[in-house]
């Protein structure tokens, strides 16, 4: 399945979250089982927009539709190598802190825990940050590789690193409120 096709968007890197809301709510228009399309058309739908939503996932479709091969599975960039260390020992921090407050059984000892916790929040909001200002660096490549310039392959592996990193980082801030 071509996610853009599917969506009637033109093939290209670059687009705002307006643009392809308002492409799936134009095609959902007819595609919806209430308007008269099927589920499973829909179930598409929804697919091409989860994919296309995601940087690493328009790149891949992308990449597809015009048959460069590549490998998404591999080393990333070295730069994102430090943002991982950082990114784990963030992680780490967060899990130990939530280990902690699972086990303070009273309210005493979850309020001597509290500057911890929000601490451990201001980390993991910083490390957030960091992760975002890396996938917009990532994004910057796009009218390189839509020239046919550069390594696609190492940026989608670089985006797929950052979105699993910055999924994992919201999920552990999450738990933390």
């Amino acid at each position: 399945m071509d996610p853009f096709e599917r969506l009637g968007l033109e093939r290209r890197l670059a687009l705002s979250e307006e643009e392809l809301r308002e492409a799936f709510r134009t095609a959902g228009k007819q595609g919806h089982p209430d308007a008269g399309g099927s589920g499973e058309d829909f179930a598409l739908l929804q697919q091409a927009y989860r994919q296309l939503s995601r940087p690493s996932g328009r790149l891949r479709a992308w990449l597809s539709a015009r048959g460069i091969p590549g490998e998404d599975r591999g080393a990333i960039s070295p730069r994102l190598l430090d943002l991982f260390g950082t990114v784990g020992a963030v992680l780490q921090r967060a899990d130990a802190v939530a280990k902690k407050r699972g086990e303070s059984h009273s309210a005493l000892a979850k309020a001597m825990l509290e500057p911890e916790v929000q601490e451990t929040r201001e980390a993991l909001e910083a490390c957030l940050g960091e992760v975002a200002a890396a996938l917009q660096d990532e994004e910057t490549a796009f009218p390189e590789i839509e020239a046919g310039d550069g390594d696609p392959w190492l940026t989608v592996r670089n985006l797929a690193f950052l979105e699993k990193w910055q999924g994992e980082l919201k999920a552990r801030f999450s738990a933390l409120w």
